[in-house]
């Protein structure tokens, strides 16, 4: 039986995006996480396990997350390496984006943000929204 996120285009693929991209995703779920100026506890473990794959202490996840919440040009300066696999870094912001049920503003507007530097189609982009808004509880 097909999972949800695969159904709704969410699924991530293989073991996920190169190493040295690991630590560039992480930064940019960070961004997503902290947009409204929280971390929950649905989004923190989504950003450990990223961290964990990337090889990043728990000291450095956490400098992350603080700036990410207090520097709000911080998602600005992420693009160097993601254009290599523009889908599946999306899909791994969307995921964080919606892991504590709810798709702000302010993620749907970063998240637009990393997908025009990203160079993602906008069809796409729409498509990945609708399937979060689908995981997303209503507002």
């Amino acid at each position: 039986m097909m999972r949800r996120r695969e159904r709704d285009g969410l699924a991530l693929k293989g073991t996920g995006p190169m190493p040295m991209r690991k630590v560039e995703i992480l930064r940019a779920a960070c961004c997503i996480a902290g947009v409204d100026g929280e971390v929950c506890d649905q989004e923190h473990p989504l950003l450990v396990r990223l961290a964990r794959e990337a090889g990043v202490g728990a000291a450095s996840l956490s400098a992350m997350i603080e700036r990410a919440r207090e520097d709000r040009s911080f998602f600005e300066k992420q693009f160097d390496v993601f254009k290599t696999d523009p889908d599946e870094t999306m899909k791994i912001l969307f995921r964080v984006a919606v892991a504590d049920g709810v798709l702000t503003q302010a993620e749907r507007v970063v998240l637009g943000h990393f997908a025009q530097k990203l160079g993602q189609p906008e069809e796409r982009f729409e498509a990945l929204l609708a399937a979060a808004e689908r995981h997303a509880r209503p507002q």
